[in-house]
């Protein structure tokens, strides 16, 4: 099943890519060069122009390589679609339990956003696996270490101002995995065919993440 080896693979690198706004003539290089840099999950969000035909050409040139999926999938239509056009899981800013069924139905994973302990068991009554912290960087690694005190089972990915500065110590309190955008997915890089800049930033949040999971306190 899709569902649980996306999580295998999300758990094993540790970092999900997520790419906003980049252009379709531009996502297959742009993926290769997160691949070469050990990325193997990637998310397209809904907000980037011409999102459907993003995802559909990633999962044409490397859906059997990469987990594609989409993010800030918002409502169930958008869900039907992204499935539709490849996506093999989908991750959003809020907890809507209307998109959680549609993704539950087909069998595929749900990320959904949460920032308090009551999202976090609400999400867990619907059979949520994985949850998406949001906003990780306002709210901080010590939040994510104090509210798996009492949530230790929880499987938490924290998004959104993840840094190469930061990203140890998120690891380092027991983050399941990662979201990072435009720190990874730097848009002047690809404008510029600096492609290279994507495998060295990827092999290093790579780095740093693994580090700190090993010095997980």
């Amino acid at each position: 099943m899709d569902k649980i080896k996306v999580i295998h693979t999300i758990e094993e690198t540790g970092i999900i890519a997520i790419v906003r706004g980049t252009k379709a003539e531009y996502i297959v290089d742009t993926a290769r060069a997160l691949y070469e840099g050990g990325i193997r999950v990637i998310e397209v969000t809904c907000n980037t122009p011409g999102y459907l035909k993003v995802i559909e050409k990633l999962a044409e040139a490397l859906g059997d390589q990469m987990w594609i999926g989409a993010g800030t999938v918002l409502n169930p239509i958008m869900a039907e679609l992204v499935i539709s056009a490849g996506a093999r899981f989908a991750l959003a800013p809020d907890l809507n339990p209307e998109v959680v069924q549609i993704l539950h139905e087909k069998k595929k994973l749900m990320i959904p956003g949460v920032s308090t302990p009551s999202e976090m068991t609400q999400a867990h009554r619907l059979g949520i696996d994985l949850l998406k912290l949001f906003p990780a960087g306002a709210l901080g690694a010590q939040y994510l270490k104090e509210i798996r005190g009492p949530l230790h089972d929880a499987q938490i990915i924290p998004v959104g101002g993840i840094t190469l500065g930061n990203v140890k110590e998120f690891a380092q309190n027991g983050a399941f995995a990662v979201g990072i955008g435009g720190e990874l997915v730097d848009k002047t890089a690809i404008a510029s065919g600096r492609y290279d800049d994507l495998t060295r930033k990827a092999s290093a949040f790579m780095a740093a993440f693994h580090e700190g999971r090993r010095e997980r306190s």
